[in-house]
């Protein structure tokens, strides 16, 4: 099983302005973080927001088509499968 931090394909993930919204948060916070003075706290929370703008907004079509794709060879196997099995 691959481990994956951000599941894109996750129905939560449908709707354009929670992915926007889910890329927005982390940087925002950052910001926080740097005017505190917390810069480290901010480069985590750079590299989130940037991150999950990558996976969810410029990756999330390639993804889905993907996962679609997967999905679709999944049911041909099992087709098949149900097809062999009923013919012996």
């Amino acid at each position: 099983m691959k481990f994956q931090i951000l599941d894109p394909t996750h129905p939560f993930f449908k709707p354009l302005w929670i992915r926007v919204l889910c890329t927005v948060l982390p940087l925002a916070w950052a910001g926080v973080e740097y005017s505190n003075g917390a810069t480290g706290w901010a480069m985590i929370f750079v590299v989130t927001g940037l991150y999950a703008g990558y996976e969810l907004l410029f990756m999330y079509d390639n993804t889905m088509k993907k996962a679609a794709a997967k999905a679709e060879a999944e049911r041909a196997r099992i087709a098949a499968e149900a097809k062999r099995s009923d013919d012996d």
